[in-house]
């Protein structure tokens, strides 16, 4: 399903853990890894040496680690900010994922967590894997491959609208089942905001509990072993991120654009600050191009 991915270095130690583990990649289909490093500091003509130039030994030696869990790995130096050019790179090499990690030296920190990653959840055309490192740390030890990104299929979380680019994921989740699905929880927040009548939005708990269960039953179809649907009252970002605390999940799927009002909800709020916030990788799925 995502057997090529690009991965968007920024060679910090964050990364060195991330990609100790990249073997965790391979359960999603990925065989074919793009490490990409995006020059945004320094004089043009220093950044264009960077580019053209041989690549910096850290690159390399991030490559040297993926090859040896049995990647296929291509290296891709460029110029940019990550929100401006990452879609060229994963169009270049006809990437499926892009994995982008939200912690790492000063200058990425600080990109990723404001204006880069909000332009990446706007901008982007493909299928990303958000990584928190500061929250993906199993202790504070620092060791190979404590990150929770192990088992991600083990419980995944999928909150759904029910609009179209919801229902992606939940093909995607089929598309999974044979991957090694343990577990779905299937998840809906009724959300009512003052500046709209109740009785526009105003949801049928038990219409909503129907169509819960119909994708339930969808994926149950397709292999995933155990499927649970939850529905809360109260808004999208708190409830999903309260219940990520309280549940051991290994991974949230969720679209970036919603239906009608909840569009700008989704996009601008829910999908970026889940991402921000969650204590597990988060995959975010682009509207699919119309044909």
């Amino acid at each position: 399903m995502f057997e090529t991915m690009v991965l968007a270095t920024d060679l910090s130690s964050d990364w060195d853990d991330i990609l100790s583990c990249g073997e965790e990649f391979k359960v999603l289909g990925c065989k074919k890894a793009v490490l990409t490093h995006f020059i945004m500091g320094g004089t043009l003509e220093e950044r264009e040496a960077a580019v053209h130039g041989e690549a910096p030994p850290k690159l390399r030696d991030q490559k040297r680690l993926l090859e040896t869990q049995g990647f296929d790995v291509l290296l891709e130096t460029t110029l940019g900010t990550p929100g401006q050019v990452i879609n060229e790179v994963a169009e270049k090499h006809q990437a499926s994922l892009i994995v982008v990690g939200s912690h790492g030296k000063s200058l990425w920190r600080e990109a990723l967590l404001g204006s880069v990653s909000n332009e990446i959840l706007h901008h982007v055309r493909f299928p990303t894997l958000l990584l928190n490192v500061k929250r993906l740390r199993a202790d504070e030890e620092g060791a190979i491959c404590q990150l929770r990104t192990r088992e991600l299929l083990r419980h995944v979380l999928y909150p759904t609208d029910f609009s179209p680019i919801a229902d992606q994921g939940v093909e995607f989740l089929e598309g999974l089942a044979s991957k090694g699905i343990s577990k779905v929880t299937v998840f809906h927040s009724l959300y009512a905001p003052e500046i709209h009548p109740t009785s526009v939005l105003e949801a049928d708990e038990a219409l909503i509990q129907g169509l819960l269960e119909s994708l339930a039953d969808r994926l149950k179809q397709a292999g995933v072993p155990r499927v649970e649907t939850t529905q809360l009252k109260g808004h999208p970002t708190a409830n999903i991120v309260d219940f990520l605390r309280k549940s051991d999940c290994s991974m949230v799927i969720m679209g970036t654009q919603g239906k009608g009002f909840f569009s700008e909800i989704f996009l601008g709020s829910v999908a970026y600050n889940v991402a921000r916030l969650a204590s597990c990788p988060v995959l975010l799925l682009p509207r699919k191009k119309s044909k």
